[in-house]
């Protein structure tokens, strides 16, 4: 069997039915292969590298398991890097493929900086960003080093895997009987039934307990897990910024996002809470503040997470820890837990949501909730990076179905639209992408992919003609000098209804939510739509003094803050 024969067999095996990528010289062997296959598995052609291993991070986000980007050596691997660096932080399981010179044209220890045409070391460039990355420099080795990729991909805190592909490796012809097989180290028993029983011991000792979900529930496909273990426990949640999806808006135990940017009410039910149950975020600076200790002051604090690395990071010196699986820990919590006697609790946190919601609203963001009311349940949401992302995450009143899926710890620009495209592919619903003027431009090219494919990819461009966030940085920081991010001072935005008309997608304007009706008979396929915000839009709120993340900018009035303080 070819190489690339068994390395297709594999993927299908693992469930993989689209990958993604860009044809190139040395990996046609690979392309060539997929073909043999149909009705089985598909390659699906971006029209960049960058793109597609963002649709393969998005296809990863959806289905919960396995993604796959595919690129030549060269420019097309180093192409795949800031994707590769998405899947690392955000812990996505994607393997990348990457073709390379022949074996026998490798520059090896010559120095010199290249042998072979567009020969390339991706495997050393890539390792500090991937769990896994490997030459296979011998075809017997393929079977060994594809179970080994999938195991470091999908197990623990899942993330990328490289495997670069010589050209002679890929054509060759391997008998798989005859190749080495992997072996997974042997995981140590856990009690996750002493954990749990652990966990409601804590719950019952406390008087005003919230969960803090994070990303890593989503990631191990527990999301749907942990809405029920949130409903059988009757207790406050709040999310990170990537999860502020797990539960539906109208949920009332849904407290919304928290950190710099997140819902004022959720950060006060956090400043007010004596016990918080961390599972799956890392707690980073934007959600916890530069001053770990000052974060909810008055909260013990447990923390559940599967890489030891995030647990290190500690917040409070005597926080507890569990270092383990979430997947078992909520099925066994769920089967254990009982609800708690938490109404009062519950009472004073929607109490304080209720005082708080709207607070920071501005025309623009009340167009923004507007809109998202328009969006169908059950469909794909993925949102790019800048304003538009936190926009997005406080005014989107979340319906039961829906799923948002973001590039949250490396901040991609130009993630939305292929990220769009792959999760389209993992479960083939309907798909709103939400862009800004500028991240749009960073791989508009795929609006040529929703043209070619009539995907049902409804594109939201909120164009308020600026680098938003950086113009308002330069606004905090600069003095108004906003050079290179305003229209006049370097940076412009090109007519997108001329930019829809080339790629031949019917182009819808919004100015106001009157405008709006228009979306009620939005076609079936693709369609662009731009909406026009001519502000000079802000990030409200944000972070402000004293370290308490209840208390952002624009600080609320004394009285106020006092009198939520004191509920």
């Amino acid at each position: 069997m070819k190489v690339t024969d068994y390395i297709i067999e594999f993927l299908i095996s693992r469930g993989v039915t689209d990958i993604f990528g860009y044809p190139g010289g040395v990996i046609c062997h690979l392309m060539d292969s997929v073909t043999k296959y149909p009705g089985k598995i598909e390659a699906r052609l971006n029209y960049h590298e960058q793109a597609a291993a963002f649709a393969a991070c998005g296809y990863a986000q959806e289905t919960c398991g396995l993604g796959v980007a595919f690129a030549t050596s060269g420019p097309g691997a180093t192409n795949l890097m800031t994707g590769i660096a998405n899947a690392y932080f955000d812990s996505i399981p994607v393997i990348f493929l990457t073709g390379q010179v022949d074996t026998y044209a490798l520059k090896g220890e010559i120095p010199i900086r290249q042998c072979g045409f567009q020969e390339t070391d991706i495997v050393s460039m890539a390792k500090p960003i991937t769990k896994y990355a490997v030459r296979v420099d011998d075809p017997t080795e393929i079977k060994r080093e594809l179970e080994k990729a999938y195991s470091m991909a999908t197990g623990g805190n899942p993330g990328p895997v490289v495997i670069d592909l010589p050209a002679d490796v890929q054509r060759a012809n391997i008998e798989i009987e005859k190749c080495m097989d992997y072996t997974d180290e042997a995981e140590s028993e856990t009690d996750y039934k002493a954990i749990a029983a652990a966990l409601n011991k804590e719950l019952q000792n406390a008087s005003r307990p919230c969960l803090l979900i994070g990303n890593g529930v989503k990631q191990a496909g527990m999301a749907q897990g942990v809405k029920g273990l949130i409903k059988r426990l009757n207790i406050p949640a709040v999310f990170s910024m990537p999860a502020f999806d797990t539960l539906p808006y109208s949920d009332n135990l849904n407290f919304g996002f928290i950190g710099a940017n997140g819902h004022r009410y959720a950060n006060f039910v956090l400043g007010k809470s004596d016990l918080i149950i961390v599972m799956g975020s890392r707690l980073d600076l934007k959600q916890v503040g530069s001053n770990r200790e000052d974060f909810a002051p008055r909260a013990r604090i447990i923390r559940i997470d599967i890489d030891a690395g995030n647990l290190e990071y500690h917040v409070h010196a005597d926080e507890k820890q569990f270092c383990v699986d979430l997947r078992p820990l909520i099925e066994e919590w769920y089967t254990v837990s009982h609800k708690l006697s938490n109404d009062k609790w519950v009472k004073t946190c929607m109490e304080i949501k209720g005082k708080l919601q709207g607070y920071d609203d501005e025309r623009y963001t009340k167009l923004l909730c507007a809109l998202g009311k328009k969006i169908p349940k059950d469909t794909i949401i993925t949102v790019d990076v800048g304003q538009n992302q936190v926009w997005l995450a406080q005014q989107l009143q979340v319906k039961e179905g829906q799923t948002v899926h973001m590039s949250a710890g490396h901040g991609a620009m130009g993630y939305s639209l292929p990220a769009a495209i792959g999760s389209f592919y993992g479960t083939n619903r309907q798909v709103f992408s939400f862009n800004g003027d500028g991240g749009i431009q960073m791989n508009l090219q795929e609006l040529q992919f929703l043209a070619r494919e009539q995907l049902p990819v409804k594109v939201v461009i909120l164009n308020n003609h600026s680098l938003g966030m950086i113009r308002g940085f330069q606004e905090a920081n600069f003095e108004g000098n906003y050079t290179q991010t305003t229209e006049g001072t370097g940076y412009s935005a090109p007519n997108f209804q001329k930019i829809a008309a080339a790629y031949s997608l019917e182009y819808i304007a919004v100015t106001s939510e009157k405008d709006l009706n228009k979306l009620s008979s939005l076609p079936e396929g693709p369609a662009v739509i731009e909406v026009q915000i001519q502000d000079s839009t802000v990030l409200n709120p944000n972070f402000g003094r004293n370290g308490q993340i209840q208390d952002q900018r624009p600080y609320l009035d004394r009285t106020l803050f006092q009198e939520l303080m004191d509920m």
